[in-house]
C-alpha cells in the first residue's frame, strides 16, 4: 500500500467518504449519513419560510426544487424508509404550513397528494416509487448487459456471468445489488412469471433507451389498497372494519366488489347479462382482463367498459348509503339501477355520434 501511495502520490482514505456529494461506504448507509440531503432540503424550506406563498406556489417548489434535490440521490442509492419518512415530513410541513417544523394537521393524506393530477392528486412524485423507478435504470443496464465497465464488473464479479433473472442474492453482495434484485423479485411477483417481468421491463424503454418516467407510471399503477380507506375523523369514532353490505368479513377492495355475498350476487347477474363466463376474484385481475377483452371502440367493447364502471359505482354508492344514511338497497334494485345506467350511457354515446 505504501509503495502504491509513493508511486501514485495518492493519500490513503477510509470509508465512508463523499464523492460528488454522495456518501460512499463499504456497507449499508446509516440514516445519519443522509444528513447532507436532509440539511439541504431544510435549508431551502427555511429560506422560503418568510415568503407569502400560496398552496400552488409551495406545490411547485416541492415538485421542482425539493424533488430535484432528491432526484440526484434517488438515482444512485436506495433511500432507507427512515430517511424517506423525514423527507416526506419536511415536504408535507412546508406544503401545508410554509415551514419545516409546523404540527399543522395535513388537509389531505400524502398518498393522495402524490397521485397524478389526472387521478385527483397534485402530481408530486411518490418518493418510494420514484426511487424504484430511477434504480430500475440500474436493473435495466444489468439485465441488458449494457456496454459499461461497471455492468461488466457486476456480471464478472458478482454473477459469474449467470442469468440476471435467475440470480440468487448472496450475503456478500453490495447493498445496491441486493436492492436491484429485490426490485426484480417484486416485478416477477407482480407479473406472476419471469416472462411477464421481462415484458414489463421492456415497456420501460423508448427506441431501446430506458425511460425512468415510464417505470414510475407502471410502478404507480401497481400500487393498490387492499383495505378500504376511511376518513380519519370517522376512524376516531369507530374501529368497525366489517363490510357494511354483508357484515360477515373485514372490508377490503376485493371483498367488497367480488367476495361479498351482496357484491358477488350482483356481479354474477351482470356477467350473465353481458354473457361473460370468466370468474372475477380481484379488482386487479378484472381490470387486466377488461383491458385485454374490451379493446377497440366497437359497441361490445363500450358496453363491457361501461358495465364494469357502473357496477363498481353502484356498489360503492350502496356501501356509502348504508354507512352514512342507513339506507339499504336490495341486490335486485342495484342490478336494475346498473342496467338502466348502462342503457342511458350507450344511448347518450349513440346520440352524440
Amino acid at each position: 500500500m505504501e509503495e502504491i501511495q509513493r508511486i501514485t502520490g495518492f493519500s490513503q482514505g477510509s470509508f465512508p467518504f463523499r464523492y460528488l456529494g454522495i456518501p460512499i461506504a463499504n456497507s449499508r448507509l446509516t440514516i445519519s449519513q443522509f444528513s447532507p440531503l436532509l440539511d439541504k432540503i431544510s435549508g431551502y424550506i427555511s429560506a422560503w419560510a418568510g415568503a407569502n406563498l400560496s398552496y400552488a406556489g409551495r406545490t411547485e417548489l416541492v415538485k421542482s426544487v425539493l424533488q430535484g434535490v432528491e432526484c440526484f440521490w434517488l438515482s444512485i442509492i436506495p433511500i432507507p424508509a427512515g430517511v424517506r419518512s423525514k423527507i416526506i415530513q419536511l415536504c408535507r410541513n412546508f406544503l401545508w404550513s410554509g415551514n419545516c417544523n409546523s404540527n399543522k394537521k395535513p388537509l389531505v393524506a400524502w398518498n393522495e397528494v402524490t397521485m397524478p393530477k389526472s387521478e385527483g392528486g397534485l402530481g408530486i412524485r411518490n418518493m418510494k416509487a420514484w426511487n424504484k423507478a430511477l434504480l430500475s435504470k440500474t436493473l435495466w443496464d444489468i439485465q441488458a448487459k449494457k456496454d459499461s465497465l461497471w455492468v461488466q464488473w457486476v456480471h464478472q464479479i458478482y454473477m459469474s456471468n449467470s442469468n440476471f433473472w435467475d440470480y440468487k442474492v448472496k450475503h456478500a453482495d453490495s447493498p445496491l445489488l441486493k436492492q436491484v434484485i429485490a426490485l426484480r423479485d417484486e416485478i416477477i411477483a407482480s407479473e406472476e412469471s419471469v416472462e411477464g417481468a421481462i415484458q414489463r421491463v421492456n415497456q420501460w424503454t423508448t427506441n431501446g433507451e430506458f425511460q425512468s418516467k415510464k417505470g414510475l407510471r407502471l410502478l404507480q399503477k401497481e400500487k393498490s389498497q387492499t383495505r378500504m380507506a376511511k376518513d380519519d375523523k370517522i376512524q376516531e369514532f369507530s374501529d368497525d372494519r366489517l363490510c357494511p353490505l354483508c357484515r360477515l368479513e373485514d372490508e377490503t377492495v376485493d371483498h367488497l366488489f367480488f367476495r361479498c355475498r351482496v357484491g358477488g350476487q350482483i356481479w354474477a347477474q351482470i356477467k350473465a347479462w353481458l354473457g361473460i363466463t370468466r370468474a372475477m376474484q380481484t379488482i386487479k385481475a378484472s381490470v387486466k382482463w377488461l383491458i385485454k377483452e374490451a379493446r377497440g371502440t366497437g359497441l361490445q367493447a363500450k358496453i363491457k367498459k361501461i358495465s364494469l364502471a357502473c357496477t363498481v359505482y353502484h356498489l360503492w354508492e350502496a356501501r356509502n348509503q348504508r354507512i352514512f344514511e342507513g339506507k339499504i338497497k336490495s341486490p335486485e334494485a342495484l342490478i336494475r339501477g346498473i342496467q338502466i345506467q348502462v342503457h342511458r350511457c350507450i344511448n347518450s354515446l349513440s346520440e352524440a355520434q
